[in-house]
């Protein structure tokens, strides 16, 4: 395999772990937001517009 290929592959297995990990933070942010509508102490629509704008 060539260093071209080799740079390819190790690119391609790096992005599939930042798409892990912002899946993995998704999924943490809609647990909040869930446990923080049951306590209703904050509208969880404040947290969706401040990942929508980190994105």
């Amino acid at each position: 395999m060539s260093k071209e290929e080799q740079s390819i592959l190790r690119m391609e297995l790096q992005i599939g772990q930042l798409i892990r990990l912002v899946a993995n933070l998704n999924e943490r942010v809609d647990r909040l937001e869930l446990h923080l509508e049951e306590r209703n102490t904050s509208s969880p629509g404040v947290l969706q517009m401040k990942r929508m704008s980190r994105a």
